[in-house]
């Protein structure tokens, strides 16, 4: 009875820790199930987005002109053949739109061998402003958009076609001591970057925040949004983000739970379990049976044992 007591304990105790990793939401940039300031989940219920495990996709070979891929805020390096994956996918009609305001997006730009880079500074507006000079408006006249709200962006250098915009009066904060001085660079800054390769477009925007929880209902973002993909699909690349232990754990047991829920699986698993109970009770009546006869055998070594256990299954068949 103890082992019994141990066992559905540490059952239970295991039951409470993954009912517990389901309830909590995970914390990480851009997840489509956190729904914090940082998180995807708004984007996610407002739009039909799918995200990618791996760049190399087959959706993207298909049906590149009815694609938009997004490269948001990536922390590891560009492959050389996910660079040649991607400017394939671009050339025969895909748009794909990277957002990053660290510099590591610059990986995937020199790659491709396109001039822009991004800078790495921030970007502060102390005028045109949402609520901080962190906080910059950016201007899109090709698409009629005067309010995008950017969120500790930087800029793009080297952008033979800027097509979004940061006022006259903000600056790049080279030396990070939130003022202007001599000698950095002034605006109209360009946030927002076309660069035509075949018969799709690779945008470059020097923000990768303009559509997490706290910032997607600001201004002009979401609608922003809706132009970038028009009709097309959206299509997320997660693949270049590094997932917290907890983000991990979380969406194993996620996909467990959904291969659980198959009514084949949950008829598979119930027969098993009912075979190992049944397999544990055979073992503990063998079990009993031997220990019951070897005691006998133990005050009387002259019996047999073959009759001793003949005797001892034909009393407990008649109970």
């Amino acid at each position: 009875m103890r082992i019994y007591a141990i066992v559905a304990g540490f059952m239970a105790a295991i039951i409470a820790v993954l009912s517990l990793i389901i309830s909590v939401p995970p914390l990480d940039d851009f997840n489509p199930y956190n729904p914090y300031w940082n998180g995807f989940s708004k984007l996610s219920s407002e739009t039909d987005i799918q995200y990618l495990d791996s760049i190399i996709d087959e959706r993207l070979i298909a049906e590149p002109s009815r694609h938009v891929l997004f490269i948001i805020g990536p922390e590891r390096e560009f492959e050389k053949v996910e660079a040649e994956f991607i400017k394939s996918f671009i050339e025969n009609g895909g748009i794909t739109i990277l957002m990053d305001e660290s510099g590591s997006g610059n990986s995937l730009l020199r790659l491709l061998e396109v001039s822009p880079r991004l800078n790495g500074s921030l970007l502060l507006d102390p005028l045109f402003k949402d609520r901080a000079a962190v906080l910059p408006k950016i201007r899109i006249p090709s698409m009629n958009i005067s309010e995008v709200v950017a969120n500790y962006a930087t800029t793009i250098d080297g952008c033979q076609k800027a097509i979004g915009y940061s006022s006259f009066y903000a600056f790049l904060d080279v030396n990070s001591n939130s003022i202007w001085d001599e000698g950095e660079p002034r605006g109209p800054l360009t946030v927002v970057c076309e660069i035509a390769m075949g018969k799709g477009k690779l945008i470059v925007i020097s923000d990768s925040s303009l559509w997490i929880n706290s910032m997607i209902s600001r201004g002009s973002n979401f609608e922003f949004f809706k132009r970038l993909i028009s009709n097309r699909r959206c299509l997320i690349d997660r693949s270049h983000w590094e997932p917290s232990k907890f983000a991990i754990v979380k969406e194993s047991l996620n996909s467990f739970l959904q291969f659980f829920s198959q009514l084949e699986i949950r008829y598979a698993f119930i027969i098993g379990v009912v075979l190992v109970l049944l397999r544990l009770r055979l073992e503990k009546f063998i079990k009993y049976k031997e220990s019951e006869v070897d005691k006998v055998l133990i005050r009387n070594p002259t019996w047999s044992r073959e009759v001793l256990e003949k005797l001892w299954r034909e009393m407990h068949s008649e109970r």
